[in-house]
């Protein structure tokens, strides 16, 4: 059995579409042990294949995926049992929540002797973002209430430095170095897009719950007895879901006004999302992680679904921001047009707050934005938004000077 984990945004389910995807070396039964209010990893983790029972589903390369529901314990002993009655595995991934110590899940084994009959723990794998790493390891240095990502590095036994593209060297080596601190047995692989090769990760008998105690500096009957998990108390979360869709335009100018500036997305651990976005037939996968955003349309959606909109804010301060967020991203949600395609407006080309223009609206929803709009003069522009800033009905140069010098006065 593998456990994997890793702090929030270091990659892991890049890892897990990996695992269920595209590897065909090993069949894995995925466990997800997904945070929040709202569920998006079951989105975000492309599955392709037809429910074989109301937990369960058989992907195409032979991988099983579900979603604990209620005890671990309970989960694996139900897998034990499908494997006795015919279900075929290699072994079992257990992907645990980024604000989670793995340890509770090793002890979950010492419960129970048919488990501990039926699996072993083969590897402990911690995802750690080597962009983000020191900040996140510095902020947790003697603070009680957020040393998740410590107790996640120091229970591995490998430990899958990702997002080594987006860095140089010398801070590699600077990660590398506080890693080992923490855990100075541990192998360390370095990769991009969370890719490692699989018989690098299982089948290696890389965890030894002694070794790891010993740099613990306890036994197994001190961990069975009296380890207290390290959850990091100071993360919550805001999740939305809805249906409608959303105006892209609209909706990139809230997610800018969120993690545009550092000072604000440090609290912004992770934005996770899957978003209908009006005049596309593709879902639209959202991922943040702080500033460093990570967007695009993935698969189509299915022909008659629901097409729901699912998202998730972690971090900290998250509770407190829970009107704005769930306010903000409704705004996002596209309203009927006001003009129709062959409509006379005047349309916004400038700066100056009467730098507009006639023209005649020739396409609805072009390239994300509400109107294209083709000027008198024969060039063409954008509406972005239906709204009086970008698009107003057409009147008269004249008149349109009286309503600008009428709104000044007002003021």
């Amino acid at each position: 059995m593998l456990i994997l984990t890793g702090y929030l945004g270091a990659g892991k389910t890049t890892l897990l579409n990996y695992v269920l995807q595209e590897q065909r070396d090993k069949k894995l039964a995925v466990i997800e042990n997904e945070i929040g209010e709202v569920s998006v990893d079951d989105a975000l983790v492309e599955q392709r294949a037809e429910d074989m029972a109301e937990e369960l589903i058989v992907l195409d390369n032979g991988c099983v995926c579900c979603t604990i529901r209620g005890d671990l314990l309970k989960t694996l002993q139900d897998l034990s049992r499908k494997t006795k009655e015919g279900l075929q595995l290699d072994g079992i991934l257990v992907e645990l929540t980024g604000a989670a110590d793995p340890a509770p899940v090793v002890q979950t084994f010492m419960l129970d002797e048919n488990v501990m009959q039926a699996f072993y723990i083969d590897n402990v794998i911690t995802l750690v973002d080597a962009m983000h790493a020191i900040d996140k390891l510095d902020e947790e240095k003697g603070d009680s209430e957020k040393g998740t990502a410590c107790a996640q590095i120091a229970f591995s036994s490998t430990v899958l430095l990702n997002k080594v593209d987006l860095v140089d060297e010398a801070t590699i080596a600077a990660v590398e170095k506080r890693v080992k601190e923490l855990n100075r047995v541990v192998d360390i692989i370095r990769c991009e897009q969370a890719r490692v090769p699989m018989q690098m990760l299982f089948g290696v008998r890389a965890f030894d719950l002694t070794r790891v105690l010993e740099e613990q500096y306890m036994d197994e009957e001190e961990f069975a007895a009296f380890y207290k998990p390290k959850m990091d108390n100071t993360i919550s979360n805001v999740g939305v879901r809805f249906q409608g869709a959303i105006n892209m335009n609209r909706f990139q100018e809230f997610l800018n006004s969120l993690v545009s500036e550092e000072e604000n997305a440090r609290d912004f651990f992770r934005i996770k999302g899957v978003l209908d976005i009006i005049s596309q037939d593709k879902m639209f996968v959202l991922q943040c992680v702080h500033m460093l955003k990570n967007q695009s349309f993935t698969k189509s959606w299915k022909k008659g679904a629901v097409r729901e909109n699912r998202i998730i804010f972690i971090g900290r301060g998250m509770q407190q921001r829970r009107q704005l967020l769930t306010e903000g991203v409704m705004a996002c949600i596209a309203k009927p047009l006001r003009f129709n395609v062959g409509d006379r407006v005047l349309a916004k080309t400038g700066q100056a707050t009467d730098a507009f223009e006639g023209g005649t609206v020739i396409k609805q929803w072009d390239n994300f934005n509400a109107y294209r709009i083709r000027l008198q003069n024969g060039e063409e522009v954008w509406g972005p938004c239906d709204d009086d800033a970008f698009v107003r009905p057409f009147v008269s140069k004249k008149e349109a000077k009286r309503q600008v010098a009428a709104a000044k006065k007002k003021r």
